[in-house]
C-alpha cells in the first residue's frame, strides 16, 4: 500500500452538489438543503465598484430534534451520528436510555460571491459564507472563503471550502448531518486546479491543509498539524451529464504524529517518522423526470478528521527514547438515497459503515489510539423523509433509526472487534428552512 501513487485516479465534484465550487449564486444552497429556484430571483446583484458586483444569500433554518436515547454527535448533537453504547447502573437500568429534545437555530447561513474584473483571460470570483453552528464557546464560523480565476477550461481556486472527498454530492436528507459518517464531511484551505477538457468531464488536482477539521494527533509530545511534511493530495475525475454522473476520487495524505518523544525519565528526543495513508471512492447519480439517486462508496485509511471510524495507533514504544511506530486503520462505507417529487418530496437514505481493523496488531489502551470509534464493528441508517417546498420555503420531516455495533478490541488480531452487540436508536426531526 505505501507504493501506491500520490496521484492515483479518482472521482469527481458534483458541481451542483457544493455550491462553493461553481459560479452559481450564493443563493444557491447545497444540495442537502435544496431551495426552490425562484427563491434565487429574489436577491438581485449588487454594484460595488466599477467591473464588481455581489450577490448576497443564504437561509434562516429552524430544526426541531428529538432522540428516543442518548447518542453520539456534534453541535449540541444538532448533528446527530448513532446510538451511544448502553451504560448499566447498579440495578442494571441503562442510563443512556434518556429522551432529548432541542430546537435549534444555528444551521442558519449567510453567504455572497463576488464577481471581479477579468484578469489574465480569466473570469475572477470570490466567495465567502458563514453560519452559527460553531457551538457555545464561538458561534459565527467561517465555512468558505475562497477566491478563484476561470478560463474556458481551466479553474484555479485557492481559499478554505469543502475537502475534495467531503464534495461528492451531498444526500437530501432533513438532518443537518448530510449522511456522516457514512460520507466524509470536512473543509480546509486549499490549492485547487480544475482542467475540463470537454463539457462532460472535468480533472480536478488539489493540494489541502487541514485548517478546520484536522487529525488527531498525540497531545502528551509536540503535535501540531502544520508539522505535517506535505499537504493532503487529491485527484479527481468526474463525468457528468444532465441525467448521469459519477466518478472516482481519491487521497493521500502523510500525518507526522509527533516532532519530539520522552522516555520514561522525562529526557526528550526528536522524532521524523510519519505516518502515509489514502483514501479511494466512488459515486453515481441518474435523474429521470422527478426521481433521483445517488450512490456512493468510499474505502480509506485514517479518516478520522473527516467524521470517518478510525485513524491510528501505536504499534511499539522505543523504552530508551519513547520513539513510536503507528499503524493507520481501514473503513469502508456505502450510501444511497433516493427521492421522487418535486413539490412533495418523498426520500429513503440507507448508509453502512464497516470498521476493518489496523495494518499491523496495535499496543493496547485508548492513549496509544488516535481517532474515533475504536471499539464499534460496524454502523448503519435508515432514513424515510418528506419534504414540502414552497416558494422560498422548505418543510421537512425524517425519522432517522441508527444502530452502532459496540465490542471488544483486539489488540492481537490487528485491533478488530470481536463480540459485538447492537445498540439501536430513533432520531425525530421537523426542519423549517426559508431561502433568500
Amino acid at each position: 500500500m505505501k507504493k501506491i501513487s500520490i496521484f492515483l485516479v479518482c472521482a469527481a465534484l458534483s458541481s451542483a452538489a457544493v455550491q462553493a465550487q461553481t459560479p452559481t449564486p450564493p443563493t444557491q444552497p447545497s444540495t442537502q438543503e435544496q431551495a426552490p429556484a425562484t427563491a434565487q430571483d429574489l436577491v438581485p446583484a449588487v454594484k460595488l465598484g466599477n467591473n464588481i458586483s455581489a450577490k448576497f444569500g443564504g437561509f434562516v433554518r429552524a430544526e426541531y430534534y428529538i432522540d428516543n436515547r442518548e447518542i453520539v454527535g456534534a453541535v449540541d448533537d444538532l448533528f446527530g451520528f448513532f446510538p451511544e453504547a448502553p451504560l448499566l447502573d447498579a440495578n442494571g437500568h441503562d442510563l443512556n436510555k434518556v429522551v432529548r429534545q432541542n430546537l435549534s437555530t444555528q444551521a442558519t447561513r449567510f453567504n455572497s460571491l463576488f464577481t471581479g474584473p477579468d484578469f489574465l483571460g480569466a473570469k475572477s470570483s470570490a466567495f465567502f459564507e458563514f453560519d452559527f453552528s460553531g457551538g457555545n464557546t464561538v458561534n459565527v464560523r467561517l465555512r468558505h472563503a475562497w477566491a478563484k480565476l476561470s478560463w474556458q477550461k481551466a479553474d484555479v481556486l485557492i481559499g478554505k471550502t469543502w475537502n475534495p472527498l467531503a464534495e461528492t454530492p451531498f444526500p437530501a436528507v432533513a438532518g443537518l448531518h448530510t449522511g456522516i459518517p457514512y460520507r466524509p464531511f470536512g473543509r480546509g484551505d486549499q490549492i485547487r486546479v480544475t482542467y475540463k477538457p470537454t463539457e462532460k468531464l472535468s480533472v480536478v488536482a488539489a493540494g489541502v491543509f487541514q485548517t478546520e477539521h484536522k487529525t488527531t494527533l498525540d497531545p502528551s509530545q509536540s503535535a501540531d498539524i502544520r508539522s505535517n511534511p506535505i499537504p493532503d493530495f487529491h485527484l479527481q475525475v468526474h463525468y457528468k451529464t444532465p441525467s448521469f454522473s459519477a466518478g472516482a476520487l481519491s487521497e493521500y495524505k502523510v500525518v507526522r504524529p509527533a516532532t519530539y518523544t520522552s522516555n520514561a525519565a522525562g529526557e526528550k528526543f526528536s522524532t521524523d517518522v510519519t505516518l502515509p495513508s489514502y483514501a479511494l471512492g466512488a459515486y453515481a447519480t441518474y435523474k429521470k423526470d422527478l426521481f433521483n439517486v445517488i450512490a456512493s462508496a468510499i474505502y480509506g485509511q485514517n479518516l478520522s478528521e473527516l467524521f470517518q471510524q478510525g485513524g491510528y495507533a501505536v504499534t511499539e514504544i522505543d523504552p530508551a527514547t519513547g520513539a513510536k511506530e503507528y499503524s493507520a486503520s481501514t473503513t469502508s462505507s456505502y450510501w444511497i438515497h433516493a427521492t421522487y417529487g418535486k413539490t412533495w418530496v418523498v426520500g429513503l437514505f440507507g448508509g453502512y459503515q464497516k470498521n476493518l481493523g489496523f495494518s499491523n496488531n496495535i499496543l493496547a489502551g485508548g492513549s496509544n489510539f488516535f481517532g474515533r470509534w475504536q471499539n464499534i464493528d460496524h454502523l448503519y441508517r435508515i432514513s424515510p423523509s418528506l419534504k414540502y417546498v414552497y416558494k422560498q420555503w422548505a418543510f421537512q420531516a425524517e425519522v432517522d433509526y441508527n444502530v452502532a455495533a459496540y465490542g471488544t478490541v483486539d489488540y492481537a488480531d490487528k485491533g478488530k472487534v470481536k463480540d459485538a452487540k447492537e445498540t439501536s436508536g430513533v432520531r425525530g426531526i421537523l426542519a423549517t428552512t426559508f431561502y433568500f
